[in-house]
């Protein structure tokens, strides 16, 4: 083989290299654009639910080939002017499969573009719940679900449904509290929608620390709240002070028959640590011990 030919011969080689390499991507890219070319806010819920399951399949696809998809959502999620499906379950997507950091932030930035049109609302949540059991602050995702009044999730598993209060809720559950209850109380003073006024005390009813109580209590003696609202303050207020009546012994012996095993003697930080793992979970078995959980805590803190 003489130079010239040799030079050919890996000419040839390089360019169809650079052909086989770019076109997984290629591939990939046209996938993902066909799949989110639709637009929820123009269909009603059904002709969604039957745009989900391609949604599913991309996902599948993008598992069987993630570097190539991860390349094209890359290259797609940087580019302003896409379609919102892409932003929304495209961003969850491309974040749950992140190695990278600004891959991550990617993401974030991507979902941050959501509207959140009922077919998003499932996914939206797992990630949100996803993203804090990693140690990811996830109150400004949470804070968009409070624009959303009938925001409602929905849990297969266990034929569970949760509205926009347990929805916001839930993440923060594997949180340390001194995390975010300034960020939830702050937000008490500006929040004018009575429906995540009522999210937002449950909040901090959960929060269960002196702060959240004492706020809780304001809201409910402040006359310039809305009325439903101070009248559900002044509930969670006088709950409260009837929890701490409760006989703990029970609480125990309810948490033992359901296989908790927390000793009598735990301390607030010990029962806070116990409710965080429990919560990791998605499930009305973990919010039935999360009010058992809750209880305790109150209790501790006389």
């Amino acid at each position: 083989m003489n130079r010239t030919t040799l030079f050919i011969f890996v000419v040839l080689i390089t360019y169809c290299g650079v052909t086989q390499a770019e076109k997984p991507a290629t591939i990939a890219t046209n996938d993902i654009v066909a799949t989110y070319s639709f637009d929820p806010t123009t269909m009603s819920f059904d002709e969604q639910a039957k745009r989900a399951p391609e949604l599913g399949k991309l996902w599948s696809r993008f598992h069987k080939s993630p570097e190539s998809y991860r390349v094209a959502m890359r290259e797609l999620l940087g580019k302003d002017g896409q379609s919102e499906m892409l932003y929304c379950d495209g961003g969850m997507l491309f974040l749950q499969e992140a190695r990278l950091e600004s891959d991550k932030k990617l993401g974030l930035k991507s979902i941050m573009k959501c509207s959140l049109v009922e077919i998003q609302h499932t996914p939206y949540f797992y990630t949100m719940h996803r993203e804090a059991v990693a140690g990811m602050d996830t109150m400004e995702l949470q804070f968009r679900i409070l624009t959303k009044p009938k925001y409602q999730v929905f849990i297969p598993h266990h034929a569970l449904t949760l509205g926009q209060d347990y929805a916001f809720v839930y993440p923060l559950l594997v949180q340390d509290e001194r995390k975010y209850v300034e960020q939830i109380i702050d937000k008490t003073k500006v929040e004018k929608d009575e429906t995540a006024l009522k999210t937002l005390l449950l909040a901090l009813y959960y929060a269960a620390t002196a702060r959240s109580e004492y706020t809780i209590r304001s809201i409910g003696n402040n006359k310039q709240t809305p009325p439903e609202v101070q009248k559900r303050a002044k509930e969670m207020t006088e709950q409260i002070g009837e929890m701490r009546k409760n006989d703990p012994t029970k609480i125990h012996d309810w948490l033992k028959r359901n296989m908790v095993e927390i000793s009598p003697s735990a301390t607030e930080p010990d029962l806070r640590a116990a409710r965080r793992k429990r919560m990791q979970a998605i499930s009305d078995e973990a919010l039935m011990e999360l009010d058992m959980y809750t209880l305790l805590i109150y209790q501790v803190r006389k």
